[in-house]
């Protein structure tokens, strides 16, 4: 009887024993699980900050900046194809700007193809412009320019020139008396008389060149032809001056005559400044007059008077 509440006491101490020991054991387990959550808190805390420097280095941002450098390269090769085009288009268009104009100045000589009228039929065309032919009969000379007279066989008209388009006129030394003319000019008329003015030096044409026409002669018989066309050689033996005309006074073996030239027709006389020196040898032709019981011989024309050498 006294073994058996031993053994139960005996067995009640093991169990408190035992009890002890587990709280003991499991006591300070407790205190250190305490720490480590609190130090397991921060922990999951600070890998959420590399997770943002994860996403920044995960950015590839310069990846996307070499993919759009290729498509500038693509751009330029466009535009180097673009001018190709362009320098074939303009020498077609230029070729075919000078194919236009060719034609364009083959139109304009029509303009000039007026067939010459008679000069009888002048009346009919007053204040146009025609074309005639003449011969020239008469020359004549006053303030303003030069006249010759045309005639073609069926009537006669005075071809007049102005000064400014005589001396425009190419083949001014060869129209005189005895010339064959193609002339276009307006048609007007003047104190009875038909006349065609040319407006230009190159409408007037000499076909024929007229010139020396008047009948040589010595100056002791120039008294007996006044009012005639006479032709006289001999040298300068003096001058006389004023400013509208110049009296040149000419001798040979039979006398001497005075030469009346007027400024007009003087100023336009080849080398006219050897005129100026005593001895020059000329030749002159012109027309015989009488004036105030002066015998003078009147060239009309620059060419009248020739510098001999």
């Amino acid at each position: 009887m006294n073994v058996a509440p031993q053994k139960m006491t005996q067995s009640v101490l093991f169990f408190v024993l035992m009890a002890w020991l587990i709280g003991c054991t499991a006591s300070p387990p407790a205190a250190v699980a305490s720490p480590t959550a609190q130090a397991a808190l921060p922990t999951p805390a600070a890998p959420t900050t590399p997770a943002p420097t994860m996403t920044q280095t995960a950015v590839p941002t310069p990846t996307a900046t070499p993919t759009a450098s290729p498509p500038t390269e693509t751009a330029t090769v466009t535009a180097t194809t673009s001018p190709t085009p362009t320098p074939t288009a303009s020498p077609t268009a230029t070729a075919t700007a000078v194919a236009t104009d060719t034609p364009w100045p083959t139109a304009v000589p029509p303009t000039a193809v007026s067939a010459a009228i008679p000069l009888s039929a002048l009346p009919n065309h007053a204040g146009q412009e025609v074309t005639v032919n003449g011969r020239v009969v008469a020359a004549a000379n006053f303030a303003n320019g030069f006249k010759f007279t045309l005639d073609d066989g069926t009537g006669q008209a005075v071809l007049l020139l102005w000064h400014n388009v005589y001396d425009d006129t190419w083949d001014a030394p060869q129209l005189n008396v005895g010339a064959a003319v193609r002339a276009t000019g307006t048609v007007g008329q003047y104190e009875g008389e038909w006349q065609i003015a040319p407006d230009f030096g190159g409408d007037v044409q000499v076909t024929t060149p007229g010139g020396s026409f008047a009948t040589p002669r010595t100056i002791g018989e120039l008294a007996g032809h006044v009012g005639e066309l006479a032709q006289i050689s001999g040298t300068i033996l003096r001058l006389e001056a004023n400013t509208s005309s110049v009296k040149i006074f000419v001798g040979d073996d039979t006398g001497e005559i005075v030469v009346f030239v007027w400024r007009t027709v003087l100023d336009r006389i080849p080398n006219n400044v050897a005129l100026g020196e005593v001895g020059t040898a000329v030749r002159v032709n012109g027309r015989v007059e009488n004036y105030r019981s002066n015998l003078e011989l009147v060239p009309a024309l620059p060419y009248d008077v020739e510098v001999l050498p």
